[in-house]
């Protein structure tokens, strides 16, 4: 038996699935004293919450679009499965997807983004990783109120997981000739 498979391509797929699946935020950001926190996000492209005050904020169009984003790194890890088994087959190559790769580099980029649009409209400076604390100042009935809150944010375990998909399935993209035998 002279079977050939995509190893790359196949851990890829199935880091692709345990990332499509898990419910687990890839960025983090708490802000508060102690053990009060007087807001929290936890974010993913499979799944946003954001709490402020304790009361959760609700967007409906966000399951929609955290959906499509789980429904198409499932269709990714698919292809990619079925490419790196099917190694011997003409069409195999193009199965294996770059969307792996590119969901945590869009993820990384749009959370830049938004941070940068927080900080020019809301005037509130929130880090990407790290500590900070945030200044903000309002008006009410005449007074002037000044609050300080700590701010902790992080990339998590979950984000390095799926870049790591991500990294797996370029190489077994790359890879994939010389693995099947085309290239000497």
């Amino acid at each position: 038996m002279n079977y050939r498979f995509n190893l790359l391509g196949v851990a890829s797929s199935f880091l692709l699935f345990y990332t499509a699946l898990s419910n687990n935020p890839w960025w983090t950001v708490y802000g508060g004293i102690g053990g009060e926190r007087t807001f929290s996000a936890e974010v993913s492209p499979f799944s946003i919450s954001v709490e402020v005050l304790g009361k959760p904020v609700i967007v409906p169009m966000l399951f929609y679009l955290t959906m499509a984003a789980r429904l198409s790194i499932l269709l990714a890890a698919a292809t990619t499965l079925s490419g790196s088994l099917l190694i011997n087959r003409p069409w195999s190559k193009p199965l294996i997807s770059l969307r792996g790769l590119m969901l945590p580099v869009l993820f990384l980029a749009g959370l830049f983004i938004l941070l940068n649009l927080a900080s020019s409209y809301a005037n509130v400076s929130l880090p990407l990783i790290g500590r900070s604390t945030i200044k903000y100042t309002m008006n009410y009935g005449g007074l002037r109120i000044d609050t300080e809150t700590a701010v902790e944010a992080a990339l998590t375990q979950e984000y390095w997981i799926a870049l790591t998909a991500g990294v797996l399935s370029a190489l077994a993209k790359v890879l994939h000739g010389r693995i099947a035998g085309d290239h000497p």
